[in-house]
């Protein structure tokens, strides 16, 4: 019995680890600073990135870097997460203001997040573009 706990308990901590983990990439990437180019071309100003705009910026993804979806690390899961927060922030929104506030906090990185990989994706297209102009 007490091998089980262990076990258990063991596998509890490796999954909040791993979860710890995988949440602690995606905010240190989104606390990036955001290039005048892509403020310039998507018309956002990177301060003002809110919780709503997650949905834009994925389109914009779409539009400007079609690949990036496949090519990008976690950009799935993110989306995944933010849905999941945005019908969690829904449901309590009106009991909770607590769990709503946090809610918003957790979306509102998710789309600092896509707007930081947009963002290095087209730098990254525009310094290949420039390299082969070069040769």
């Amino acid at each position: 019995m007490v091998a089980v706990f262990i076990l258990v308990f063991s596998a509890f901590a490796l999954v909040k680890f791993g979860i710890s983990q995988w949440r602690a990439i995606w905010i240190m990437t989104a606390n990036q600073p955001l290039s005048d180019s892509l403020q310039v071309a998507a018309g956002i100003d990177g301060a003002a990135i809110g919780a709503g705009d997650f949905g834009t910026l994925l389109l914009l993804c779409n539009e400007l870097s079609p690949e990036l979806k496949k090519k990008s690390p976690w950009l799935r899961e993110v989306s995944v997460y933010y849905r999941a927060v945005k019908k969690l922030e829904h449901a309590f929104s009106v009991k909770f203001p607590a769990i709503s506030a946090w809610a918003k906090g957790e979306m509102q990185i998710c789309s600092r997040y896509v707007a930081v990989v947009l963002d290095q994706s087209l730098s990254m297209s525009m310094d290949r573009q420039f390299a082969t102009r070069a040769n």
